[in-house]
């Protein structure tokens, strides 16, 4: 046998047993992070539901609001939520990344409660999750105690807090 073979074979091998203990890890972090938190519950069989919030101006078509050719909807606020059969609901994810019309179409025919954030449930998570993003941070500390800190749960304030806090971050005027 030549010993570029073997060597060749050994490598096979290694990439083989490291791909399989990546694998591993991987769905050994999934069951561990997908484990419900409320207490005396520890199910592993959380699962996880996405919610898809369009900007009022905006639909779903091959035309953006000014009319011109897209293949992306470039501002969507997707919600993710970790949901247990106990009735334990967290919102585990805000993204603001586009998403395709191509997807966006899939998802308005086959799954369209996604683009419904009605259960009481949702909608109370996102408040929570909003009010500690929110008030969580220390430039917060100093509100007035007769402020509500319950945002009201609409598209347009969701997205006026997201663009008031992204513009206090990175400071555009």
């Amino acid at each position: 046998m030549n010993l570029k073979f073997i060597a060749s074979i050994i490598s096979i091998i290694g990439v083989i047993v490291i791909v399989a203990f990546w694998c591993f890890m991987d769905r050994l972090k999934k069951r561990i992070a997908r484990r419900c938190r409320r207490k005396n519950c520890g199910r592993t069989d959380v699962k996880r539901v996405g919610k898809i919030l369009l900007p009022p101006d905006e639909s779903i078509s091959w035309r953006s609001p000014e009319g011109k050719r897209r293949w992306f909807i470039r501002r969507p606020i997707k919600l993710t939520f970790a949901v247990c059969k106990c009735g334990w609901v967290e919102l585990v994810k805000i993204d603001t990344d586009p998403i395709s019309v191509w997807h966006s179409l899939y998802v308005k025919k086959y799954k369209p409660e996604q683009y419904n954030l009605d259960e009481w449930r949702f909608i109370e998570a996102t408040e929570r999750k909003l009010r500690q993003l929110y008030l969580g941070s220390g430039r917060r500390s100093d509100l007035d105690p007769q402020a509500s800190d319950t945002p009201p749960i609409s598209l347009q304030s969701l997205f006026e807090d997201y663009w008031n806090e992204i513009s206090e971050v990175i400071e555009i005027d």
